[in-house]
């Protein structure tokens, strides 16, 4: 006979709250998600929406944690698109592979980590396409690339992917629920809150729950380790055939398309300790200055410059000691906390969610199968 699911409650519908929610549903827990923002919902609180995003590790050898993580969700979402190519009847994730190129304006002395890890890495020459193209731009006085690697990247189209986490998570029967939890009083009153409103539902018993509460993490658990790290991005018309990050002396720039949307993700910012949502005009400025140079077909304006369709902020979760992937006890209940993953939530999404899943179960081993119901 089978054995009874165990009720695993995930509080956060982001990127890893979602994630780890598939993951547990598909191993065979019974999941409740509650969140006061889901899929669909545009919010500052909500950080997952305004990502770029793209597979693009900021995880350095340091951190041998992060770089599995990125590791492994690299090699899912390859699959993903592998067997989205054999189906065509399974749902689309919002994912594809491009030609990405990564550019320094200074001789890179850090280790390239990750080139074993992806597909068809090399280093450009100075005389490659686009290295040549862009530095013929560039005027001499400022500052052009200097070291260049291409491969090939995931993009996301995150609205889409977060939709289709949802609808996955769905149809391994976890239940949805969108609803504010009280923060004042603690993460123990929050957790028997959680409960309560999935008991209304019709839920049994939690027996563990995930806390996937991103930035909100700092209030709900006193985590002073937490910070803000606030990424402006202009979101413009037009799909760009190829991704590009590119690391100046005193700016970051990167394009990302949004596959099948029609449109690109221009950035960005990361402006530790900031929390404004308002946009900084002289920052949309900049950013569509670098992606000039650096991306020009995408100009396609009748005043020859790009057509905007928004400009918008986002927190990304940001925390001191890297992310927090742990178990706790809290008040008697069982908890694995998943948050502060900065500005790595996607990329890291599917390692993490891994070790989630794994140490809720380690969690439920002490606990008796009858118990679990």
């Amino acid at each position: 006979m089978p054995q009874p699911k165990s009720h695993v409650l995930v509080i956060g519908a982001g990127v890893t709250g979602l994630t780890s929610a598939v993951f547990l549903a598909e191993a065979g827990h019974a999941v409740t998600v509650i969140a006061a923002h889901v899929p669909g919902d545009s919010s500052i609180e909500y950080t997952s929406p305004w990502a770029g995003a793209h597979w693009h590790t900021h995880a350095t050898p340091e951190d041998p944690r992060a770089c599995d993580w990125d590791v492994q969700t690299y090699e899912y979402w390859v699959g993903v698109l592998e067997r989205e190519g054999r189906d065509e009847k399974l749902p689309r994730a919002g994912l594809k592979l491009y030609d990405s190129f990564k550019y320094w304006d200074f001789p890179v002395k850090e280790q390239i980590w990750w080139a074993p890890y992806v597909k068809d890495y090399r280093v450009l020459a100075d005389h490659q396409e686009s290295f040549r193209s862009i530095n013929e731009r560039t005027r001499e006085d400022a500052g052009k690339i200097q070291t260049a690697v291409a491969y090939r990247a995931v993009a996301v189209n995150v609205p889409q992917y977060l939709l289709y986490l949802q609808e996955r998570a769905r149809k391994a029967d976890t239940v949805v629920i969108k609803a504010r939890l009280p923060v004042e009083r603690g993460l123990q009153h929050a957790l028997e809150a959680a409960e309560q409103e999935a008991m209304n539902q019709g839920r049994s018993k939690v027996v563990c729950f995930v806390n996937a509460t991103g930035l909100g993490a700092a209030k709900l658990c006193g985590d002073e380790a937490m910070y803000p790290i606030r990424g402006q991005t202009v979101l413009v018309k037009g799909e760009a055939k190829t991704i590009f990050t590119r690391s100046g002396v005193d700016y970051g720039a990167y394009c990302i398309p949004r596959p099948g949307s029609g449109s690109t993700i221009l950035g960005g910012t990361k402006e530790k300790d900031v929390w404004s949502e308002t946009p900084d005009p002289e920052v949309t400025e900049q950013i569509l200055k670098h992606a000039a140079l650096n991306i020009p077909e995408l100009m396609t304006g009748p005043d020859g410059g790009f057509e905007v369709i928004s400009v918008q902020c986002g927190l990304r979760p940001g925390r001191y000691g890297g992310a927090r992937v742990e178990i706790e006890r809290v008040g008697g209940k069982r908890v694995v906390h998943a948050y502060g993953h900065a500005g790595g939530g996607y990329q890291n999404s599917v390692g993490s969610a891994r070790l989630t899943l794994r140490l809720v179960e380690e969690s439920l081993a002490s606990v008796p199968v009858g118990a679990r119901l």
